[in-house]
């Protein structure tokens, strides 16, 4: 899968890479994950050690998703 294979680069969980994924859409925006277990809660903090996307990464996310 194209999409899971971008979001999963740099050693991000798929979970990680959608929290970048809108991270690099617009960075004045916050997503706030839900969570069930500590495990959740650790990964999605995880998000902030890889950061948002890279301007390609998003340029190629966007391409998959047909956006502009």
């Amino acid at each position: 899968d194209a999409l899971r294979s971008v979001l999963t680069g740099g050693g991000r969980t798929p979970a990680q890479g959608a929290l970048a994924w809108l991270w690099a859409r617009s960075p004045r925006t916050v997503p706030i994950p839900g969570f069930r277990t500590v495990a959740q809660a650790e990964e999605n903090a995880g998000a902030l050690a890889h950061g948002p996307l890279t301007e390609g990464e998003l340029a190629e996310v966007e391409g998959i998703l047909g956006r502009p």
